[in-house]
């Protein structure tokens, strides 16, 4: 077959020269304005106003002209009047993507399915230009099936904009709104829990969730997995003690696609994702009307209204804006509104001859319940709550406890006005601004700048040791077992159980100026890309964390007197650990990447990226003095500050991180991809604060292999993730900050794909099997060398059918998930059992304006554990007859509707 030229690919369905008719959202009659002229602009325009995505040859485009189009039509009207007198028509590939072609395409004999076409959507990223003088294909193309989004355009770990998950060289996994809506996610983290290969512990609440990227040991967090919106982050760290970046990315309409990119270029264009990037890629302006209202409600009295708008505003102007709106109780209801605010976000942009223009902006206030572990007892393979509670819904979070307020150590840092009913607050502002600007020949130039501001209170209770007796704990403070209880005055027996936990308060505030500057060149097959990147941030610390308040054993528990070991509020302590911090920090890197079409079926990546840090912080970390100097009192035995002084730390780091990656297409319906990648994650503030000055180098190893048949599609990963050095830390429940250092080695497959038997049924899986091992493990009582990395699963499923009737406007589903034994402490001592996990869900469409569904969470009411107590696990034994630990939500219920226009 003759070789064929670039591809051109306008993103978001087409109609076919047999295409079915119209139905359902696709007979929906609509405004267009499509004025005569160059084809490829017009199908562009045509794109952006339909949504749908338009997949063509670039040398079909060129030197062709296209009607006018200006009216109300359906999306098959407006597309066969564009393309009038141009020998083209357009074919339906499925319910996304349509194909434009010549009326009489060639094909070889065994081709039965349009040309293989790459999406392109100016709308997500900066054009990169197309290339003439690309390698040609010497073998009859034939596309990506239009199953797992093989089509889709990616913008993640590329700067290239027209790069698809088929030829893409990297594993990377992507959900659109649809798979976002049935998904229907309460966090961040739980969107993120269907990746393959990353472990996520999403049952802390609608913020702070932790997720782990193969095999790679952590304290929490998102240490080495970049969040970003729009390919930046919202701060230039990813993790720090009692921050996580979920605090400020919450899902709501406003969010279009989010993918996920598991090592490979990932650390090349993220400083120091050395896991993967994750990007929240955000709805951007339309010049037709559109919008989207939905409103949801809950068996656990959550309330939620979500808004999404988009449209012209002026003169050549579109803007976009939405967020929501939120209250709930919880499924671990504490007595209080767990939940409560929302976020706003407003995009306005406009193109013009060469490119275009975008400013954003988004703020967001709002509060979630910091949920922890809760004491249990029973086999951990069949855990129960104490005394018949139901371990799905109990809460360690009460009114009793949040009337307590702070002792009066808080005050020394400022912490004094917290409230537990608080939780974890973020009130942060983010703005900025894209531009993309594409002169004459193959040169383009983008920048994408984000300022940052705001702060985040963190209000949570921290586990301690499990449960005792009141007889024991009195005995162990030596005093007489003579408790009452606080709210009421009522005696508390002493053989009941008591348990001691600390109410920790956080105050970070954040200021970030990030600036992102790319120039793209394409010579030939090539498609270059060079970077600046630059980052000036700071943060200001408030820590007051201890403050042990004594309490009994039940949901939604009561605070406890006992004389000589309590306060008249019940705190047994006040604060173990003042901390006054301030930091500031510049950054600058510069990397390049190559993405050369070295022949019709090899393309080459090449990426490389140096980074330089310094560091600079003035830290005040108190002592503990005694109050009144009376033994007698033992809860006022507090930090002071008023005896250190402060101490300045001021560090210097670099790295110079290298990838290379390949894509070999073995036929139009099979390739193979490989890739390495040498990068690290630097030190950041709490490592330079506890003496942790070597930075985090990682090594990663893929080869993978990828099938998109008719009804079948299998992305197959091969991986080695090693770390020569990575420090790890934990604050104990003493207050000691706890450091260890190891070196790490995973090994694993990761299989994700979809099958579809039948045109009413398809199936969505994940598979991951890993072994993640210690190596030179040290700052441990024993040697953890060989032993199982801690918190990790090694076999992770997730398998989602989904059955379509009545014209698929009807859609059931189910999700199943396995989570395999994990270990709670780098000991391998505590055992956390494998789970199991089913969700299921309706979604059913009313006309073309309005869907309504229902899903239901963990129906079988599974009391899987996710994580037990870091704060008293290290260095421990095998689990007691009472422990504390975080298990799933409890079954829940959360039905929605919503309105499109």
């Amino acid at each position: 077959m003759a070789a064929l030229g670039a591809l051109a690919l306008i993103s978001q369905p087409v109609l076919g020269a047999e295409a079915p008719s119209d139905s359902g959202a696709e007979a929906a009659a609509r405004e267009f304005d499509i004025a005569a002229g160059s084809l490829a602009e017009a199908l562009r325009q045509y794109a952006e106003q339909s949504g749908d995505q338009v997949v063509f040859y670039s040398d079909i485009g060129r030197g062709r002209e296209s009607a006018p189009v200006r009216g109300r039509y359906t999306r098959e009207e407006a597309l066969r009047k564009l393309l009038e007198n141009t020998g083209l028509v357009a074919q339906r590939l499925n319910s996304k993507t349509v194909a434009i072609r010549a009326e009489t395409p060639v094909r070889s004999v065994s081709d039965k399915r349009p040309p293989s076409l790459a999406p392109y959507r100016l709308a997500q990223a900066p054009a990169a230009p197309q290339t003439a003088g690309r390698a040609s294909r010497s073998y009859s193309p034939t596309p990506p099936a239009a199953l797992f989004g093989m089509e889709e355009v990616i913008v993640t770990g590329t700067a290239v904009a027209t790069r698809t998950k088929f030829e893409s060289s990297v594993a990377i996994s992507t959900f659109d709104i649809e798979d976002i809506a049935q998904q229907a996610p309460k966090s961040s983290a739980e969107l993120i829990a269907a990746v393959p290969g990353f472990w996520v512990e999403s049952t802390s609440g609608t913020t702070q969730g932790n997720v782990f990227a193969r095999g790679i040991i952590q304290d929490g967090g998102y240490r080495y997995v970049g969040l970003t919106e729009d390919g930046i982050p919202l701060y230039p760290v990813f993790e720090l003690s009692f921050y996580n970046p979920d605090q400020f990315v919450r899902i709501d309409k406003t969010i279009e696609r989010v993918e996920a990119v598991r090592g490979g270029t990932a650390p090349i264009f993220t400083a120091g994702a050395v896991g993967g990037t994750i990007n929240f890629v955000t709805r951007r302006p339309s010049p037709v009307p559109e919008a989207t209202l939905e409103l949801g409600l809950s068996d656990y009295g959550s309330y939620r209204t979500d808004l999404s708008w988009t449209g012209p505003i002026a003169a050549g102007w579109r803007g976009a804006f939405g967020g929501y709106l939120r209250a709930s109780e919880g499924v671990r209801d504490p007595g209080y509104t767990a939940d409560e605010g929302g976020q706003l976000r407003l995009n306005i942009g406009r193109a013009f001859a060469s490119g275009e223009l975008e400013l954003f902006a988004k703020y967001i206030d709002d509060r979630s319940l910091f949920v922890v572990p809760i004491p249990l007892t029973g086999d951990p393979s069949d855990p129960r709550g104490v005394a018949g509670a139901d371990a799905g819904t109990y809460s360690l979070h009460s009114e009793d406890l949040a009337r307590a307020g702070l002792p009066p150590s808080a005050a020394e840092v400022g912490l004094e006005d917290s409230s537990l009913e608080d939780g974890i607050h973020p009130q942060v502002a983010t703005f900025g601004a894209r531009l993309a600007w594409q002169p004459a020949g193959p040169v383009a130039l983008t920048n994408l700048v984000r300022y940052t501001t705001g702060e985040v209170r963190f209000n949570g209770l921290f586990p301690e040791n499990a449960p005792v007796t009141g007889e024991e704990f009195a005995a162990s403070h030596g005093v007489s077992p003579a408790y009452t209880v606080l709210a009421t005055g009522a005696s508390y027996p002493a053989s009941a159980l008591v348990q001691n936990h600390g109410y920790w308060v956080v105050n970070k505030k954040f200021e970030a100026l990030q600036n992102d500057l790319r120039l793209h060149y394409a010579p030939g097959g090539h498609q270059l890309t060079f970077g600046l990147y630059l980052a000036d941030y700071s943060m200001s610390d408030r820590w007051s964390l201890g403050n042990r308040l004594l309490m009994d054993v039940s949901d939604r528990p009561r605070r406890l007197a006992l004389p000589g070991v309590t306060d008249p509020d019940g705190f047994t302590q006040y604060s173990f650990m003042n901390l006054l911090a301030d930091y500031e920090a510049t950054q600058y890197a510069l990397y390049w990447a190559d993405e050369w079409q070295a022949t019709g079926r090899l393309r080459i990546d090449l990426g490389m990226r140096y980074d330089s840090e310094q560091l600079d912080g003035s830290i005040s970390e108190g002592l503990i003095v005694d109050l009144d100097g009376d033994a007698s009192t033992p809860w006022d035995n507090q930090t002071s500050l008023a005896g250190p002084r402060r101490r300045r730390v001021e560090a210097d780091f670099d790295n110079f991180a290298v990838s290379l990656g390949l894509n070999y297409e073995l036929s139009p319906r099979h390739a193979v991809f490989a890739h390495y990648t040498d990068a690290a994650k630097l030190p950041s503030f709490d490592d330079v604060r506890n003496g942790l000055t070597v930075k985090d180098r990682v090594t990663n190893l893929e080869l993978g292999y990828k099938t998109s048949l008719d009804r079948f599609v299998l992305f197959a990963t091969l991986f080695q993730t090693a770390f020569d050095n990575v420090p790890f830390q934990d604050i104990a429940a003493g207050g000691t900050t706890i450091v260890r250092r190891a070196q790490t080695r995973t090994r694993g497959l990761e299989l994700e794909g979809e099958l579809q038997p039948s045109p009413e049924l398809n199936v969505r899986f994940s598979i991951t099997r890993q072994d993640p091992e210690y190596r030179a493990f040290t700052g441990a009582l024993l040697d953890n060398t060989g032993n199982t990395i801690r918190r990790i699963p090694k076999t992770m499923v997730r398998v989602t059918p989904t059955l379509s009737l009545l014209d698929a406007r009807c859609r059931v589903y189910l999700t199943y998930t396995y989570a395999g034994q994990r270990f709670a402490n780098d000991e391998n001592t505590i055992r956390l059992p494998a789970y199991h996990k089913l969700d299921a869900g309706v979604m059913f469409d009313l006309g073309d304006r309005w869907t309504l569904q229902l899903s239901g969470d963990n129906l079988t009411d599974e009391i899987g554990l996710t994580e037990a107590n870091p704060r008293t696990d290290v260095h421990a034994g095998a689990i007691g007859p009472l422990y504390m630990a975080r298990p799933l939500f409890g079954r829940s219920f959360m039905g929605s509707v919503t309105y499109k226009y």
